[in-house]
């Protein structure tokens, strides 16, 4: 189908333009929807589309303070859906994106444009061993991790969020988007503010959309 008429079409309906998977994800699929493309999973959306509008949304709502967010971790980089919302906020912020497979960092460069996005290096790891390895600081982690809809289990561990801790400058903040679909989920929200909060002292939880809740953190410094 020529590109044109694909993308007159898509106002109408969502069309599919490339299905694809890979050792991590079974199903990964570009959809072109009113002229823009999103990727998705099997079960929810990883890039743009609901997550785009969702993040949007989280930032209007915390109010960061923008003016010392310089070096910025997005853990579950995705094809960049994050990083463009920084940049409304931050232009000239050094962003690291890692995103552990490769298969959706290559559809990001082919739909997304992501080998262009300005001042943003986008390392192909898992999250939990880059956190655990990396001498980087960092003002701003957002966390965004999903196989499907499940956060891996190594991101909900006191481990993780203490090597966290550490390589978050004095006030640095992490914002971790945790999805609440199943009763199974839900239940595990109790013990991961327990967590959290042991881990950094504080907590600010948020409901953004009933399918999920966004922690909040900040490392103050002795914190």
């Amino acid at each position: 189908m020529p590109k044109i008429i694909r993308f007159l079409l898509s106002f109408i309906y969502p069309i599919t333009v490339e299905l694809d998977k890979s050792e991590i994800n079974p199903v990964l699929e570009v959809v072109l929807n009113n002229g823009k493309y999103s990727l998705n999973s099997e079960n929810t959306n990883y890039s743009f589309g609901t997550l785009h509008l969702l993040f949007r949304k989280i930032f209007r709502k915390i109010k960061l303070d923008w003016r010392n967010r310089k070096n910025v971790l997005i853990l579950g980089f995705g094809t960049g859906s994050v990083a463009r919302i920084i940049r409304d906020y931050k232009s000239d912020c050094d962003i690291i994106g890692v995103e552990t497979d490769q298969k959706v960092i290559k559809l990001g460069e082919k739909y997304f444009d992501t080998g262009n996005l300005s001042r943003t290096l986008i390392v192909c790891d898992n999250g939990y061993n880059y956190v655990l390895s990396t001498s980087n600081k960092f003002d701003l982690v957002v966390i965004d991790a999903f196989i499907d809809r499940k956060v891996p289990d190594e991101f909900e561990t006191k481990t993780f969020l203490l090597a966290l801790k550490n390589i978050l400058n004095n006030n640095g903040v992490v914002i971790f988007n945790k999805v609440i679909y199943t009763r199974e989920f839900k239940d595990q929200i109790p013990a991961l503010k327990s967590l959290y909060n042991d881990c950094f002292g504080n907590l600010n939880l948020y409901t953004i959309m009933h399918t999920g809740k966004i922690f909040v953190c900040t490392k103050y410094e002795n914190g």
